[in-house]
């Protein structure tokens, strides 16, 4: 390697410190190591960094070039430090969040990775799906439990399959009768959906609306909601009817009060870990298999 990048560190304190003193004793080294080690810079890119014919501390045009090339340099280089020191996927700490509607799935996965790493700290977010993939490619968390289908035209991701949804379609028990629903009472209501964006054409909420539409069953309108939990409790209500995924529990009160449109064709998603790290990819075979 041609440059010594502690010598670009340490020229970032000069800067950052207006001087070779404080920078010394943020480093805790001499003020002669790092007036020798900015001298020593200079003389190699033959340029002046630092002003000396003035009395006031100054820093050259181009010392102020490269105090951001610099800043930009090491962080590049601690995101590298941090990759190649979890080449054996030794992560102490993985940070998953899920898309609202998920928690089912992020538990289950978080589930098997403790399984075959017990000492394996977890932190669980839910996540915006509008700024979760930018969140994820800066390494804010790890991976992101979700649909494919949100991500399937994304580049530099990876995706692991971690389950399946089946999705139904709830009901007012009062909206039923021998088996058969009252299609003149559910049309005076609404469809509550969980609110989705970019999905890429074969989402299932579309699918869900066209399979009605063959059943002859209408709906007053459509209303978007931010959770499945939030739909449940409306059709509990009994306001209307509403997607829901199967493998999500109902709540006890619900349960006699609740049940699924019959003669609706199964209707599967695969729900994903999505990632950014080779190594994240090999964890997550291992948590997989494991199960």
């Amino acid at each position: 390697m041609k440059y010594n990048l502690l010598a670009f560190k340490y020229f970032i304190d000069v800067v950052e410190t207006q001087g070779f003193t404080p920078a010394a004793k943020r480093n805790f080294v001499s003020q002669t190591a790092i007036s020798k080690a900015i001298k020593n810079l200079e003389n190699e890119l033959q340029l002046n960094l630092i002003d000396r014919s003035t009395s006031h501390f100054q820093v050259t045009p181009a010392g102020i070039n490269l105090y951001h090339y610099s800043i930009a340099l090491l962080k590049h280089y601690d995101n590298f430090n941090e990759k190649v020191s979890k080449l054996d996927d030794s992560y102490q700490t993985l940070k998953i969040h899920y898309l609202r509607g998920f928690s089912h799935w992020a538990l289950e996965l978080s589930k098997k990775l403790r399984l075959i790493n017990p000492q394996l700290q977890l932190e669980l977010d839910t996540e915006k799906f509008s700024s979760s993939i930018t969140k994820l490619a800066a390494n804010d968390y790890d991976i992101l439990v979700g649909f494919s289908t949100a991500v399937s035209k994304i580049k530099d991701i990876r995706i692991k399959k971690i389950g399946t949804a089946n999705f139904g379609v709830l009901l007012h028990q009062s909206t039923f009768h021998n088996q058969t629903i009252n299609k003149e009472t559910v049309a005076k209501q609404s469809l509550f959906l969980q609110k989705w964006s970019a999905t890429d054409g074969n989402d299932v909420q579309t699918k869900i609306q066209i399979i009605l539409q063959k059943l002859q069953i209408s709906y007053q309108k459509v209303i978007y909601l931010d959770s499945f939990d939030a739909a449940l409790t409306n059709v509990y209500l009994n306001h209307g009817l509403a997607l829901y995924p199967k493998e999500l529990p109902l709540n006890i009160p619900y349960t006699d009060t609740l049940g699924y449109l019959p003669e609706i064709p199964a209707l599967q998603y695969d729900v994903v870990a999505i990632y950014k790290e080779p190594a994240i990819g090999n964890i997550l075979n291992k948590a997989l298999s494991a199960s």
